[in-house]
């Protein structure tokens, strides 16, 4: 005789796995089509590219969000959304996500559910030169000018300390949230 899973009565938090980078058309369709909340946390970076830095939105969560209904009623309608690939199932149940990881998660973010990978520099702020026949040298930050988006440094050049200014993008950013790390 085959088990069946367990359904959890009435609405809890549930991880769903989108299609690749689909997790945006997944959370739509089951918001909108479905009327759930849904929840698809992003983190929001900078890259460097040929045309210079770039800002892009991704995932936190590669393939995966979070929405919330009773899985009784809805399972199969948020199996088959548009997006969708699954409902990941552990040891063979469908387990809720707990309201607290949920909250925790949404704390850190903005109104859009969206995480800068990338604080700004800070005045006193230790940095390295990333580009440049200077890369790799350690500097401190000692000026912001955000208008032109440039960072005026101090560095030690043959036993003296000599003030520069750089793009703020050759400069090395720390990350701003433990999630954004592995970018």
């Amino acid at each position: 005789m085959e088990s069946t899973p367990q359904f959890k009565t009435g609405e809890h938090w549930y991880c769903v796995r989108s299609k690749p980078k689909k997790e945006r058309i997944a959370a739509g369709s089951l918001g909108l089509l479905h009327g759930l909340e849904v929840f698809c946390p992003q983190i929001r970076f900078q890259r460097k590219t040929v045309r210079g830095p770039v800002w892009f939105q991704e995932a936190m969560f590669p393939g995966y969000l979070f929405a919330r209904f009773d899985l009784f009623e809805m399972k199969r309608a948020v199996s088959y959304a548009p997006g969708v690939l699954n409902i990941p199932m552990f040891d063979g149940c469908i387990v809720p996500v707990p309201d607290s990881v949920i909250e925790s998660l949404q704390k850190d973010l903005d109104a859009e559910s969206v995480v800068e990978a990338v604080a700004p520099l800070e005045v006193g702020e230790e940095t390295t030169i990333l580009e440049g026949s200077m890369r790799g040298l350690k500097v401190k930050v000692i000026k912001l000018m955000p208008a032109q988006e440039r960072v005026g440094v101090l560095m030690e050049m043959l036993g003296t300390l000599v003030e520069a200014e750089f793009p703020s993008g050759a400069l090395e950013h720390r990350m701003k949230h433990p999630m954004a790390a592995g970018k």
